[in-house]
């Protein structure tokens, strides 16, 4: 193997024009299929993986009211497909007439009235909320969506009143609570102004509405909770889980339908742009590998007087055909450290161009890939050898005294 490797290297450096010329094929295909790598990997799969992560995407909402009870949600809960659901009200009631921060006592009337948002919507949330980043509210508490906590100057922490109104028999009634804020919803998580609430502060204000006997100082009081429920909030554990949960419903004659009407179609982008990246990767390397294969072969057919002569000199069979594989593992080399010299320096110039577009580098190659890009080249190298070197073992030895 020595006398092999020094003879291939030799040879190498002698044909050192072919050698270069090849590495630079090498260095054409590969090169820009890390950059590619480099691309999907950075902004197009962190794009693709907010969106299939996204809560909002994975929501079905129901269609009308129903009469939902405690065995349709032990059965919802039960469901593999099921991240998360809750018992909500009916989305007419999901709504505070206003609300308002409280400010510190003494602060100007011009202060008093900067704070007030009129119309906000309620939504009703619960243990393992997938909007909540952390833990959902109880009752006398609530958690403001960004857009609102904005609007009213709030943040975690402070005290904020909610007015609830209702007409009853001809007359305006208002019932007022107070309540804490327990955290902020995060802006990408629900965008629009909104109250998360827990269900059964909620419950209250549907009762307060429907009910003319309560009164609005003992709306807040403690009350036994409803046989059934008008809807619900419904959450699939994954993308993938969106159509059988639909499914389900709807063999119950319930109808639902997502949030995000084109929800499914990023399962199908993911998996788009994968088989792309794959195949064309496929076609890269089945190219690369019939060049390999075809240039070691012509080196053979070139050297084939100097191989006959080693045979003749008892160079074993193993030594002869070590040539053309160790030929292939150095060019292979060669090509892919001239590539990532070119690739990894490109992407630094990529990613400092386009600073601040998105929330992460735009292209980013990972270690585990340039393992995987580097087993792929020796693989393709040792694999092409082997029509070099069958051909190798066909060269007799007394062929270069015919020729000599």
């Amino acid at each position: 193997m020595p006398v092999a490797l020094f003879l291939a290297l030799r040879e190498l450096r002698h044909d050192w024009i072919a050698a270069a010329c090849f590495i630079a094929a090498l260095v054409g295909v590969l090169a820009p299929m890390l950059i590619l790598l480099a691309l999907k990997t950075g902004a197009v799969d962190r794009t693709v993986d907010r969106l299939v992560d996204d809560p909002a995407n994975r929501e079905l909402v129901a269609v009308g009211a129903g009469a939902h009870d405690a065995d349709f949600f032990r059965w919802l809960e039960s469901r593999p497909e099921v991240g998360f659901v809750l018992p909500a009200t009916r989305s007419i009631n999901a709504m505070a007439d206003a609300v308002a921060v409280e400010l510190p006592t003494g602060a100007a009337q011009a202060s008093a009235r900067h704070g007030i948002e009129r119309a906000v919507p309620l939504v009703v949330s619960g243990p393992g909320d997938p909007l909540i980043p952390g833990t959902a509210p109880i009752s006398g508490q609530v958690w403001l969506s960004t857009p609102l906590a904005r609007a009213l100057g709030a943040n975690a922490g402070s005290a904020v009143r909610l007015v609830i109104g209702r007409r009853t028999e001809g007359s305006d009634q208002t019932a007022r609570g107070r309540f804490t804020v327990a955290g902020l919803v995060p802006a990408e998580r629900y965008g629009r102004p909104a109250i998360f609430l827990s269900l059964a502060d909620m419950l209250a204000i549907e009762r307060f509405r429907d009910d003319p006997a309560i009164t609005p100082d003992r709306w807040l009081d403690p009350a036994a909770p409803p046989l059934s429920h008008a809807s619900f909030r419904l959450y699939a554990r994954t993308l993938a889980d969106l159509a059988p949960l639909a499914d389900a419903l709807a063999e119950r004659g319930i109808t639902v339908r997502p949030k995000a009407e084109n929800a499914a179609l990023l399962l199908r982008v993911r998996e788009a742009a994968d088989r792309l990246y794959m195949a064309i990767a496929v076609l890269a390397v089945a190219g690369f590998w019939a060049a390999m294969s075809a240039n070691l072969r012509g080196m053979v057919e070139r050297q084939r007087l100097a191989l006959s002569l080693l045979r003749m000199l008892g160079l074993s069979p193993a030594g002869r055909a070590a040539i053309p594989l160790i030929q292939s593992l150095v060019l292979a080399v060669a090509g892919l450290c001239v590539s990532l010299a070119i690739v990894l320096p490109g992407l630094a110039l990529i990613n400092a161009t386009l600073a601040g577009v998105g929330d992460g580098p735009v292209a980013s190659l990972r270690a585990g890939q340039v393992a995987a890009a580097a087993a792929l080249v020796g693989a393709t190298a040792v694999t092409a050898s082997g029509w070099a070197m069958a051909a190798v073992a066909r060269i007799p030895g007394e062929e270069v005294l015919r020729h000599g």
